[in-house]
Formats: C-alpha cells, structure tokens, sequence
C-alpha cells in the first residue's frame, strides 16, 4: 500500500504551513530548490502536497511527482529503493531497461517504440539499455567539463551561484538519477581516482580553458560557450569509433 504524502513530509521533516495542514493541499517550505527558505521569505511556501492524489510539485523549481518519487528524493534513495520498501519486493526483478521512465526513454528515443510495439520492446532491452548507459556517460562528461570550468571561474559569488543553479537545472533535464550529487562527488576526488567520464569532462574543461588564453579571451567571457561546442565535437568522434568497434569508454580527444 502506498504510504500518504503528508506521513513522507513528516517524517523527513520538511516544514508544513500549519494553517493549511489536514487540506487537501497543504503548503510547505520547499527542501529541494529551498528558494522560500531565503531571508525574507519566512512567509512564503512554494511546495504543494495534494493529499487525495498523493502528489507533489513546488511552484518554484517545478519539481514534482508522485508519492514514492518525493520520498525518494527526500531521502536519496532510488525510486525502485523506495518501491520496494513500501510495495515488497517483486518476485522476477526487473529488467534495467524496465526500470527507465517515460522521460528517460524518450531521450534516447525509445518512449515511441515501446508504446507502439511492447513486445518488440521486450525483445530490444539489452540495446535500450546499452542506450541509456551510453547517452548517461556521455551527458556526464559534458555536465562536469561545465561544472569544472564553473567551479574555477572567479566571477561574483551572485554570479557564480547564478551559474551553478543553471546547470542544476540542466542537469536535472538529463533525467539522470542523482546527477548533481554525482558531479560533486567526482569533483572533490583526487583526479587520478575519477570515473572515466569525469576524467574525459575534466580534459573537455582544459580545452576549453586554452581555447580562451588561444582566442585571447582572457576574461574568459567565452570559456561556457567553448564547453558544449568541444563537448558536440567529442560525441561525434566517440560515435564514429563506437561503430569501428572502440572500447565506449576509450578517450577520443587529447588535450
């Protein structure tokens, strides 16, 4: 049985309007975007639980889902961690590529596929996998080939923090599970004890960085614009050796 959304708030403690508490929408502070938590903003509540359809959204940051979406994101477990803490656990695991949802799949262009043919979906799972594992690795190259540049970048903190939330956004667009926290985690890593794809984002960083000092750009007004435009380059030459039968995780380009 699923667990109600309100009983998920409190016992992660998340902060509830207390004149809207037992409605069937009551308000909260926001503990993922914590924009109303800011000074001056004691008042506000941008977190909306519906408590009949057991939903969530924030009127903010647009995060939003279901019920064991919320707990997982408050408690950093995976969804199918949460599933099978208050579902059980199924008796026939599921298929890693069962396990990817509807925006997921769409980004690597299998939620048409699947809703037209699921038996040719079933037949193709290891390939849709295989799929999500490269578009993954490739998308986490770029994402911290810009936090590494953005980390670096002596800019205003308002600036900086401005960037950062930038690219939480875009991350979170990936539809890759923790991948905010993931960057931060490989960042604060000796570089010799990176993932591979961490290792290929922080040689896509350095380009970038000397493509400026090349260009003369030394108020490195260009260096976020270099990023992604390497990042298209590195893709492209991965995809042609993938084909030729490269190992997918080989770096491509040098420094």
């Amino acid at each position: 049985m699923l667990p109600k959304i309100l009983d998920v708030a409190e016992e992660n403690g998340v902060t509830i309007k207390p004149n809207t508490y037992g409605k069937k929408q009551v308000l909260c502070k926001c503990p993922f975007c914590e924009e109303d938590s800011k000074p001056g903003k004691a008042k506000k509540f941008y977190l909306s639980l519906n408590t009949d359809e057991q939903i969530f959204r924030c009127w903010y940051c647009g995060e939003s889902g279901g019920v064991l979406q919320f707990e997982a994101k408050l408690t950093g477990l995976s969804y199918e961690q949460v599933k099978e803490k208050r579902l059980g656990k199924l008796r026939k695991p599921l298929h890693p590529a069962e396990r990817l949802n509807p925006k997921q799949l769409d980004a690597i262009g299998w939620r048409e596929k699947k809703r037209k043919d699921r038996k040719a979906f079933v037949k193709s799972r290891e390939e849709v996998f295989r799929d999500w594992q490269e578009y993954e690795y490739t998308e986490l190259v770029g994402l911290f080939a810009e936090f590494t540049v953005i980390a670096f970048l002596d800019t205003p903190k308002e600036r900086h923090e401005e960037l950062l939330r930038y690219l939480m956004e875009r991350t979170k667009a990936k539809q890759i599970h923790m991948g905010f926290p993931r960057l931060l985690e490989e960042y604060v890593k000796d570089e010799a004890f990176r993932s591979d794809w961490a290792r290929e984002g922080t040689v896509l960083a350095r380009m970038a960085w000397k493509a400026c000092y090349q260009t003369h750009d030394f108020e490195l007004e260009k260096i976020v614009l270099y990023v992604p435009f390497f990042h298209y380059q590195w893709k492209r030459e991965r995809a042609k050796l993938r084909k030729k039968g490269f190992n997918q995780n080989q770096m491509v380009i040098t420094q």
